[in-house]
Order: C-alpha cells, then structure tokens, then sequence
C-alpha cells in the first residue's frame, strides 16, 4: 500500500483507501501519518464524512482518503482521487464496484487505476476461488439467457413490439382485475 501511494503521489494522484475492517482502516491511517484523510467508516455522521471530503477534495496530490469499504463506497463523490487501492477482496462484489465508482464520477479527468490487496496463503485466496466461481455460474446463466438464445440483436422495430405487447397485456390484467372486484 505504501508503494502504490507513494508512486501515486510522485504522479500527481489522489488515493482512496478502502477496507471493511476497522482495524485495518486504523492501521493504514497511522501508516499514512499526515498524508491520511478520515478515517470514514458507519461511527461518522454524514455531516462529517463530507467536510472530510472536502478537505480531501482541497488537499495536494498524494493525499490518502481512508474509508471503510461499505460507509465511504456508497452516495459520496470522490472524483478527485484517480487510484483506488482495496485492502481485501470483498464477498459481494456489487461492493468493491459501488467503492469504485466514487472515483468515476463526472468531472474525473483521469484514467482510475484500481488495486486489490491479497496475501498469499490467506483466506483472501478462498474467497478470490469463491468469486471466480460466482463469475463462471453467472456467465453460464447469462449464455443461456432468452436473449442470447436469440442469436442476434434486437433492432428498433423489434424491441417496439415488444415493448407495445407488454403494455398490451398489462392493460390486460388490469381490466381483468377490475372485473373482479
């Protein structure tokens, strides 16, 4: 972590820190020293976790936002940060990309580079074998969806249809549930 934002700093970046464990967050704060902003993490009130931003949004390159991974990865804008660094892999990963993209917001003018942190011989690889199997179900599924067994795209007529048929029998259901009652 220390080499990723000390090469961020020598190139002008901003560094969002995330990780779902407190003591982890408090360990890269105190590794940081003066250079971390934060931490945020579920104890700080929204009021306080936007004056942290905007003192991260005010501060030089080389700057470290620290967040615990599901308080500082939802409803925040952090676009002034282009290098994410995640502490560990996460279960869900809905929440490393809800993370992400507090950096991709409008008014990034940089490419966001994205680092995982994963020891060897830990748990971390379990559960990088666990999400790649969650990748390979899901891919497996979304092959074998309606729409891919189509085997072509919809054009614009198409999918009119199909829209019009949908309101049709909504209409439908409608009518027939108030000849009920």
């Amino acid at each position: 972590m220390l080499e990723l934002t000390e090469e961020a700093a020598s190139e002008g970046r901003k560094v969002l820190v995330y990780s779902f464990f407190l003591d982890t967050i408090a360990k890269a704060v105190s590794l940081l020293g003066e250079r971390a902003y934060g931490p945020i993490n579920g104890s700080v009130p929204p009021e306080r976790r936007q004056q942290i931003i905007d003192e991260f949004e005010k501060a030089p390159a080389g700057s470290v936002l620290v967040a615990q991974i599901l308080s500082g990865g939802t409803g925040l804008n952090i676009q002034s940060a282009s290098v994410v660094i995640i502490c560990e892999p996460q279960l869900k990963p809905s929440i490393e990309n809800q993370a992400i993209s507090r950096a991709y917001r409008m008014g990034q003018a940089r490419n966001v580079l994205v680092y995982r942190l994963l020891c060897e011989n830990t748990v971390d690889e379990h559960i990088m074998d666990i999400l790649e199997n969650k990748q390979v179900i899901f891919d497996s599924f979304a092959d074998i969806s309606a729409a891919a067994d189509l085997g072509r795209e919809i054009d614009e007529k198409t999918f009119v249809q199909i829209v019009e048929e949908e309101r049709e029998r909504l209409l439908l259901e409608e009518k027939t549930e108030e000849s009920l009652s």
